[in-house]
């Protein structure tokens, strides 16, 4: 798979991450006849904090989308039993993610929260610079970061200098 990513930049340091997301009933072309169903537009939240991806009812309605079945869920209220979906997920640029399966939750502001279900399929990085906040995201990972490391090679490449 060739990687793909995109980079998100915000002016201030923002409070949470939410990007523009395509949401349509499953598909995968390898499996499925007929034109890939249309993608509609939502706003997606990323959460390094929950596990799994969440849609509202309302995202199930617009794609006229049955859940497949219930599932219990947790989250900040407790336990729950709710609907279990399969979609596609549209990720800025273009990235689309195949068959997730997705509960169905009560989300505030937002119609998608992107779980780590997504995020730990690529890399994803957020740096707050100069009162700005850059947020990027890779599918599939293609190299480690590792600040300490960064970090240490930088004070060795100023020892080297010195000398």
């Amino acid at each position: 798979m060739e990687p793909s990513a995109f980079t998100f930049k915000g002016d201030k340091v923002l409070p949470w991450l939410i990007t523009l997301c395509g949401v349509s009933p499953a598909y995968d072309p390898d499996y499925n006849d007929g034109a890939h169903p249309e993608f509609r537009q939502f706003n997606g939240l990323w959460d390094t904090g929950a596990s799994a991806s969440v849609i509202t009812k309302r995202v199930a309605q617009q794609l006229g989308i049955a859940p497949i079945r219930q599932v219990r869920a947790k989250d900040a209220r407790g336990e729950t039993d709710t609907n279990l979906y399969y979609v596609n997920i549209l990720l800025p640029n273009r990235m689309e993610v195949k068959n997730v399966a997705v509960s169905e939750g009560v989300l505030d502001g937002f119609d998608l929260l992107i779980g780590m279900d997504i995020i730990n399929l690529g890399d994803f990085s957020l740096t707050h610079k100069n009162g700005g906040t850059v947020f990027s995201f890779q599918i599939p990972s293609t190299h480690e970061y590792d600040f300490v490391k960064q970090i240490q090679q930088g004070v060795g490449q100023k020892k080297k200098k010195k000398k």
